[in-house]
């Protein structure tokens, strides 16, 4: 028998963006000062499942580490933006979890 383990969601990015997903109960957040290491860093936990952060944000990274980041599966990053980009999410979704539930 399996055990089915939960992973945690993480948020980084300015106070303004993580204060929403706060108020959603996201308790593991962090601001953008050493941003590409704390990317890193959490890109490289096994108990991390999702990782948000923001796109304009997410476009300063090295090419490498956004590289790691845009095909990282576990966790899985989601770099949001005004525009909302929801095709970019729905295929990451699908790449984590092998289907499609979005409709």
């Amino acid at each position: 028998m399996s055990e089915k383990t939960e992973k945690d969601v993480a948020v980084i990015g300015s106070k303004e963006f993580c204060r929403g997903f706060e108020l959603a109960g996201v308790n593991e957040t962090y601001g953008t000062e050493d941003y590409q290491e704390r990317v890193e860093k959490l890109l490289d936990r096994e108990d991390l499942g999702i990782l948000v952060t923001e796109q304009r944000h997410m476009e300063k990274l090295a090419g490498r580490v956004r590289q790691e980041a845009n095909s990282s599966v576990s966790p899985v990053v989601v770099s949001l933006s005004e525009d909302g980009e929801s095709e970019m999410l729905q295929e990451k979704i699908k790449k984590a979890i092998g289907a499609d539930i979005t409709g």
